[in-house]
């Protein structure tokens, strides 16, 4: 049976136009469940860091929170973090706000092969399943509630004027058209094993589509954005551990390298606020301090 965004739609559109919210984004948790906690805290996101993961309660009234993917392997909390982005998830619908939680490379590599050697590695998502006494292949297949609700992640989101996706790249494509493409490849490849998805040009697994400095403003022009946001690479537009901004501001790259395991920061998350009529982009920590990235 293909995954539910095969009929729901694998890209998703939040209007923001004509009721301009808060935008708030990160990627790239890789299990890093205690920095993750306490980097939406600190960023006004959530109220405070709960005493369970199921607990985290959304405090950001009407904006809108997108994770741009890979929230497991390469760190020991990989399970924490879903949960909590489940509960997240709930508690800010409630408050009028929105999480957007979006497909990585290594949540479709794990629907591929749920043993592949990146989640069965010793830091992979593999060892809290097994912890847990679970299945991969429950998880993978969606038997299993995690599963399901991980099948059921989008690949990509338009938020107003600014594009989410793990790797970033669309060759082009409007977001009728990779919206389209991509509930296609998951009927006919219900697994993910579509070069589509997680094949090297792929819209989960590309690094370096933007070398052309032509690209990314085309592809943003396609899509009716002004900016493209990704994850993935944290070797990507600038030096690691920190949000990098490139090409006139038409790419903006979140991965900081949050995971204990990878260790480049704390983690980062972009917030995207209005003033007036201008998008203001700044970088927040943890620990409260804001840096301004970009003003348009």
């Amino acid at each position: 049976m293909p995954p539910p965004t095969a009929s729901s739609g694998a890209v998703v559109d939040v209007d923001v136009t004509t009721k301009p919210r808060t935008i708030y984004a990160l990627s790239d948790v890789h299990g890093g469940y205690d920095r993750f906690a306490a980097l939406l805290a600190g960023a006004g996101v959530t109220r405070g860091i709960p005493e369970r993961p199921d607990a985290m309660a959304w405090a950001a009234a009407d904006a809108v929170l997108v994770v741009a993917g890979d929230l497991i392997d390469k760190g020991p909390q990989p399970i924490e973090v879903i949960d909590a982005l489940r509960a997240l998830e709930a508690s800010a619908a409630a408050a009028g706000g929105r999480v957007v939680v979006l497909l990585g490379n290594h949540e479709a590599e794990f629907f591929v092969n749920p043993t592949n050697k990146k989640a069965d590695g010793s830091d992979g998502f593999d060892r809290e399943l097994d912890a847990l006494h679970v299945e991969p292949s429950r998880v993978a297949s969606g038997e299993e509630p995690r599963g399901a609700w991980l099948l059921a992640r989008p690949f990509a989101a338009r938020v107003g004027r600014w594009f989410f996706a793990h790797g970033g790249s669309t060759h082009g494509r409007t977001l009728a058209e990779l919206d389209a493409l991509l509930r296609a490849e998951l009927v006919a490849h219900p697994t993910f094993d579509s070069p589509e998805i997680v094949g090297d040009a792929s819209i989960l697994e590309e690094r370096d589509w933007y070398a052309d400095p032509a690209v990314a403003p085309a592809n943003a022009r396609a899509l009716g954005v002004a900016h493209i946001v990704f994850g993935h690479d944290p070797n990507a537009l600038g030096a690691r551990g920190v949000i990098a901004v490139a090409q006139n501001a038409s790419l903006f790259r979140i991965d900081c390298g949050m995971s204990p395991n990878v260790n480049d920061s704390d983690g980062c998350v972009l917030r995207v606020r209005h003033e007036g009529k201008l998008d203001v982009a700044d970088e927040l920590r943890a620990n409260g301090a804001s840096r301004e990235i970009f003003r348009e």
